[in-house]
């Protein structure tokens, strides 16, 4: 827009000294009569002409200038401000309305979440790059054994303000940054994790883990250029038909494995709640029995004795009770 205002101001200057240029001398009037002095009128509006149309350019020359020495940002973005010879002259990361020269130009970063999404396959198809976020195709890469996958990989990631101006010096913008530095070390890390897992323990159990191995090792590379690693995402984990039939007998057997062990588990438990029961039942007996002294028994017989008819018998002898006949 600058270069815009420059080329106005330059015609209407042009324009305002052509006006002088070619302007005539005003005609004297004639002695007597008004003819020339009524000649003489339509002169000097021809000289103005030029000359309001100077005044107009060198005015839309200064609204441009004013313009092009205004921006606007929003929350969660960073302007570099560029003099004119290439060097930077700072960095703006207040949001709002903010002021330059109008010969600077910007270029924008952004410091909000960004996302590199690698998803789907499709022939011929290539990736896309939007500021420092990407959209290509699905991961290819080899588990323990040397078996071939595919994946989904999703990372989230966000720049450090305080190394905007240093990438911007080493990359010129953000998209060729996320093009050259994270594109190629985000694709180096995902295929080389995987390939110390079995297929099974990849996409099974150990996927927390290797996720894991993912963000720290991308946060390892990455940090110095001021990439903050939020997430990392893996989906969508697909092998050949041979090896996906090799995952099903493995999980089978697993499963089969943990049926065994977990009726195991209940066998110990039943066995234990019995050992457990037979303890408590011998331990009641020995309580009751160290109980029964003579003392509690002499009482308790008392307690027989007033309840109601005792029958005492001595001791050796067959007692024969006869019982009354029914009425």
């Amino acid at each position: 827009m600058f270069v815009t205002a420059i080329v106005v101001a330059v015609v209407g200057l042009a324009v305002l000294g052509l006006s002088f240029l070619l302007a005539p001398t005003p005609p004297q009037p004639a002695e007597g009569t008004g003819r020339a002095g009524k000649a003489a009128r339509p002169q000097g509006d021809r000289r103005r002409l030029p000359r309001v149309a100077a005044a107009l350019l060198l005015l839309l020359a200064l609204l441009l200038a004013f313009l092009a020495s205004i921006y606007t940002q929003s929350v969660g973005q960073a302007k570099v401000l560029i003099n004119p010879g290439g060097t930077i002259a700072g960095v703006d990361e207040t949001p709002g309305f903010g002021w330059k020269a109008p010969w600077q130009t910007t270029s924008d970063w952004d410091l909000f979440s960004q996302v590199l999404t690698y998803a789907g396959s499709s022939d011929g198809a290539v990736p896309e790059y939007t500021g420092g976020e990407i959209n290509g195709l699905e991961v290819t890469s080899s588990v323990s054994g040397g078996a071939q996958t595919n994946f989904d990989l999703s990372v989230t990631y966000n720049l450090q303000s305080q190394k905007v101006e240093e990438l911007y010096r080493q990359y010129r913008d953000q998209a060729r940054f996320t093009k050259q530095v994270i594109e190629p070390q985000v694709l180096a890390v995902t295929r080389d994790v995987p390939t110390a897992y079995r297929p099974v323990d990849f996409r099974g159990e150990k996927r927390g883990e290797a996720t894991q191995r993912l963000t720290d090792a991308l946060t390892e590379r990455l940090g110095g250029y001021g990439v903050a690693i939020s997430t990392v995402s893996l989906q969508n984990i697909r092998f050949t038909d041979e090896v996906e039939q090799s995952i099903k007998a493995v999980e089978v057997a697993q499963q089969k494995e943990a049926e065994a062990e977990a009726n195991l588990r209940a066998t110990e438990v039943s066995a234990q709640a019995r050992v457990v029961e037979a303890q408590a039942e011998a331990e009641a007996n020995r309580l009751l029995s160290e109980s029964l002294t003579p003392q509690v028994l002499e009482q308790r017989r008392i307690e027989a004795m007033k309840a109601g008819t005792v029958f005492v018998v001595p001791e050796g002898s067959t007692p024969l009770v006869q019982v009354p006949a029914q009425p």
